[in-house]
């Protein structure tokens, strides 16, 4: 059984108590649910066994830390001031459970990365091979979603996102800059023409994202003023559907000025748009006293080096640019327009 060693205000009998992590547990969740019986439920304690252990914690605490009644529970004074210490404890419990179980040597080590599913699926996968190649024993377990993962409870080793994390129990560092741009398929310019200008967007379809990360209202306000219901034909929620959405040739959309390095057939448009986000790289202190999560950090920061990869500095480099630095190194895109065939008639 699992104990963790606390100083309390109130000892029944010395300065140390020995607190039950399983306890700790119950108690959050009995502040969080109100009743005995819902926790019961969430947990597999029969009502009984719940109010013993509650008891026991008040005495260890000596404490009331409930307020007891026929519609439910309720904390004290005393319960709401534990409550943050509680979570603490908590998180550092989940950590201590996520770091003990790395030191199987039968097993390879795995690194759990979250990341922006664009980020992700469009420029993470590609690079794998440089990880593999200089790390074969590392299982890269890969998380793509546009909602940002609990890194201080360990439900990922480290993140890369574009909101720049703000629990200062972390270390966070920025990797890079994300331009984005305007683009259309060549397909949907040949039928339709292409915008000049960010302000004539209204008058054409477009294709947007909406998700956690995505600043969409931001994009919308820096191309015009127009109520984007007039404008605005298609709507999705993840990056892949965008991309395939644009070079299927159903609107013009919002995309990394890097898009020429994944695909093919996209053409840049509305060349005075232009948007810049900060790439974050975030982990846990902790999880980075790993060897295989300090590879696998090294390996992410030089996939976003802008003195190998230009398009993630700083400075604004066009999609122009990029072209011609694809034929000066001779880089082919990663996929072409061709495996997406326009089956809509």
């Amino acid at each position: 059984m699992r104990h963790v060693v606390s100083k309390s205000s109130h000892p029944p009998g010395g300065n140390e108590v020995n607190f039950n992590w399983d306890d700790i547990r119950i108690f959050l969740k009995l502040a969080r649910l109100g009743s005995i019986r819902a926790v019961a439920a969430a947990t597999g304690h029969s009502a009984k066994a719940l109010r013993s252990r509650i008891m026991d914690l008040e005495a260890q605490t000596g404490a009331v830390l409930f307020h007891r009644s026929a519609a439910g529970v309720s904390l004290t004074k005393t319960g709401e001031r534990l409550i943050a210490a509680a979570e603490e404890i908590q998180k550092q419990a989940k950590v201590f459970g996520a770091l003990s179980m790395r030191g199987r040597r039968d097993l390879k080590p795995t690194a759990r990365v979250g990341i922006t599913e664009g980020l992700g699926a469009f420029w993470l996968t590609p690079m794998f091979g440089n990880l593999r190649r200089a790390h074969p024993d590392i299982q890269f377990d890969m998380k793509c979603s546009m909602t940002a993962p609990n890194i201080s409870e360990l439900e990922v080793d480290l993140a890369i996102q574009l909101d720049k994390p703000t629990d200062p129990n972390l270390i966070v560092r920025r990797i890079g800059y994300l331009h984005v741009v305007l683009y259309a398929a060549q397909s949907y310019v040949d039928e339709y023409g292409a915008p000049a200008s960010k302000a004539d967007i209204a008058d054409y379809h477009f294709v947007e994202i909406e998700a956690p990360q995505i600043r969409s209202e931001r994009v919308e306000e820096e191309m015009t003023r127009e109520d984007k219901r007039r404008f605005v034909n298609m709507r999705v929620n993840i990056s892949s559907a965008q991309f395939v959405a644009a070079l299927s040739g159903w609107g013009v959309t919002a995309l990394p000025t890097y898009a020429p390095i994944v695909s093919s057939g996209l053409v840049h448009v509305a060349k005075d748009f232009a948007l810049r986000r900060d790439i974050w790289l975030a982990y846990h202190p902790q999880a980075a006293e790993l060897r295989h999560i300090r590879q696998t950090i090294d390996w992410i920061v030089q996939s976003f080096d802008a003195s190998l990869y230009p398009w993630f500095r700083e400075e604004f480099v066009s999609p122009a640019e990029i072209e011609h630095y694809m034929e000066r190194k001779k880089i082919m895109s990663f996929f072409t327009p061709g495996a997406v065939t326009r089956l809509a008639s």
